[in-house]
């Protein structure tokens, strides 16, 4: 039967002595205060298509490549 990773910190943190315990519980306080307020992963995909020259569009994006390469044939 496998043992889960938390069941082997847990054999391991029984033993710690009372010092090093009582240490051991500030800094997982102190990791699990820095998580909480960590700010939220960004999610990019709600950037696609909002940045300045975008289109709202496929069609739109076509006719504007199809207008740039007609200005380089002139």
């Amino acid at each position: 039967m496998a043992t889960s990773q938390l069941e082997l910190v847990v054999n391991q943190v029984k033993l710690l002595p009372p010092d090093d315990l009582a240490k051991l519980i500030q800094q997982a306080e102190e990791l699990l205060r820095q998580k909480q307020s960590a700010p939220p992963a960004t999610d990019y995909t709600a950037l696609f298509g909002s940045g300045k020259g975008s289109f709202a569009t496929p069609a739109e994006a076509d006719h504007f490549l199809r207008a740039e390469r007609d200005q380089w044939d002139k």
